[in-house]
């Protein structure tokens, strides 16, 4: 993710006003509703997801030597900043949710927020 450090696990709270804020910046550019560009929250699929569903799922279709390839990955490791397992595998989340949106309404592109 080009992040330096570890990602901060998020309060409900929390992330519902992270929902909030990249909602009125895309309802700025962009048109919701019907037929047009939809906002959801990866927890809708993520919550009920089971761990080894995922690693059968996601991880079966990636090595770990492409993840470690990743110049994010490989400027974390080269200053011996901390990783933690849940930050390796944030890309493969990332992954999973283009998949499920793909799956799920269709979709070809995919817009986001940071943290």
């Amino acid at each position: 993710s080009g992040k330096d450090e570890s990602r901060q696990l998020l309060d409900e709270a929390t992330i519902q006003s992270n929902i909030d804020g990249i909602s009125s910046v895309f309802d700025k550019f962009i048109e919701f509703g019907t037929d047009k560009a939809i906002l959801v929250n990866n927890a809708d699929w993520l919550d009920s997801l089971g761990y080894v569903e995922f690693l059968r799922t996601v991880g079966a279709q990636v090595t770990v030597n492409r993840m470690l390839s990743f110049e994010s990955v490989k400027q974390r490791l080269g200053r011996e900043q901390p990783l933690s397992f849940l930050e390796f595998n944030y890309m493969l989340l990332q992954a999973y949710d283009f998949l499920e949106l793909y799956r799920r309404e269709g979709v070809e592109l995919q817009l986001g927020g940071s943290d």
